[in-house]
């Protein structure tokens, strides 16, 4: 009776996408703890910087190409899966966009690096990084979440970061050889990207067609309110380290930097959850069911952080070593208790409010909150009290106001009495 109610469980799709989800983010995890104290060791504080700041670059133009479609895309398509036709225009549609949008930004990054002295001296290694942008552009993951076939989105991730990370530990022996770094990421995640257009163009039996430009408008369109807060969103994500790295110098940049991945780290233990919950609930708006989620996995988030913080000394000591205690350790404990707000307030982002119909409320929330982020990165820089810890205990403030204005509009609408 067991056995036959858990293989019942798990032909459900939801359980299916879940599962997938949760072994992509087993390998996101088990890679880059791997991965990064190796590289924070054989690469030293200054090229380590480099790499990171190389990194947060490229994601504001993965963002930009990304152009929101990760929410707008899959929730249309969520809602219009029945429909192939239009589920092919769309598609074929946003993969026009991403594309024009590419070129703009290649176009950007070659002004920035032909212009500016700090990338000047460093143009072919932010050039490699650009082949992310490439792949990712290649890689539709809103199509494959969509249509809820969340086994694509963990196979070729997989695949793009064995390929990525795996060939750090053979090649790179030493501080000259950070200009690999970009090299096996760009070939890890083109990689992903040819083989996800080859599953969904002979795979899913989608055709490649030129759409119409009233279509290829209305994807632009659909997808420009979820930009805004995409792009917001980077504030909280790139900017600190970025900004650091510049104020404050390469060795601080690298402390906080460090001590930030395994913040992100923390944070997205949820993506198993927002990814299958989001257009699970844009199809279903099943309020009752979000509820029970949202209470217990923010019950759990208290425990498990305690205990986190509790052992913080000896993990910043595993991961990343002794040099980095100094450093990071005060900076992991600030961040490590801002998640006590994140978790809550990202299960209350997009996989309910904008899933139910609130995404403007959602996305003008995040835009606020980044405006006053950078307003506090100024203050802090023109009072001279811009450091890794303030610009920290400056991020935990920002979580906090953002689970305020999603709480409030739970409160307003009375969402969970529904």
């Amino acid at each position: 009776m067991i056995l036959t109610k858990i293989s019942d469980l798990l032909k459900k799709p939801m359980t299916q996408n879940f599962v997938s989800l949760v072994l992509l983010q087993g390998v996101n995890y088990l890679l880059p703890l791997v991965s990064f104290p190796f590289l924070f060791r054989v690469l030293g504080f200054e090229r380590w910087w480099l790499i990171s700041i190389g990194y947060a670059l490229i994601q504001y133009f993965v963002l930009f190409t990304d152009f929101g479609f990760n929410l707008s895309a899959t929730k249309y398509i969520s809602v219009h899966r029945d429909d192939n036709v239009r589920v092919n225009r769309y598609l074929n549609s946003a993969f026009i966009c991403r594309i024009l949008l590419g070129f703009v930004g290649f176009i950007i990054l070659f002004i920035l690096i032909s212009t500016v002295g700090r990338f000047r001296q460093d143009a072919s290694f932010y050039l490699l990084y650009f082949g992310i942008v490439v792949g990712n552009i290649m890689f539709p993951m809103w199509f494959f979440q969509g249509v809820e076939k969340m086994k694509y989105i963990t196979i070729f991730n997989i695949v793009a970061k064995l390929i990525s990370f795996i060939p750090f530990f053979i090649f790179i022996r030493k501080p000259e050889d950070y200009m690999l770094v970009p090299l096996f990421y760009t070939t890890g995640y083109i990689f992903a990207g040819l083989v996800s257009i080859y599953i969904i163009y002979f795979k899913e039996r989608m055709k490649w067609f030129l759409p119409t430009s009233a279509e290829i408008k209305f994807a632009f369109k659909d997808s420009s309110t979820y930009f805004l807060s995409r792009i917001s969103v980077s504030v909280f994500t790139y900017s600190n380290s970025f900004v650091l790295g510049l104020v404050c110098g390469n060795a601080a940049a690298g402390y906080y930097t460090a001590a930030e991945k395994l913040y992100q780290a923390y944070n997205q233990l949820l993506t198993p959850f927002t990814g299958v919950l989001f257009p699970y609930m844009a199809q279903a708006r099943d309020i009752h069911f979000f509820k029970k989620i949202f209470r217990r996995i923010t019950v759990g988030n208290v425990f498990l952080l305690t205990g986190i913080l509790l052992a913080s000394y000896w993990i910043i000591q595993v991961v990343y070593g002794e040099a980095a205690q100094a450093g990071s350790l005060t900076v992991f404990r600030i961040l490590l208790f801002g998640c006590f707000f994140t978790i809550p307030s990202m299960l209350l982002g997009y996989p309910f409010l904008a899933a139910i119909g609130y995404a403007s409320y959602t996305n003008w929330t995040i835009f606020i909150v980044s405006l006053l982020h950078l307003s506090g990165l100024a203050i802090l820089f023109f009072s001279g009290c811009l450091t890794i810890n303030t610009v920290a205990a400056l991020v935990v403030v920002a979580e906090l106001l953002l689970l305020t204005f999603r709480l409030r509009a739970v409160v307003h609408y009375k969402l969970f009495k529904r």
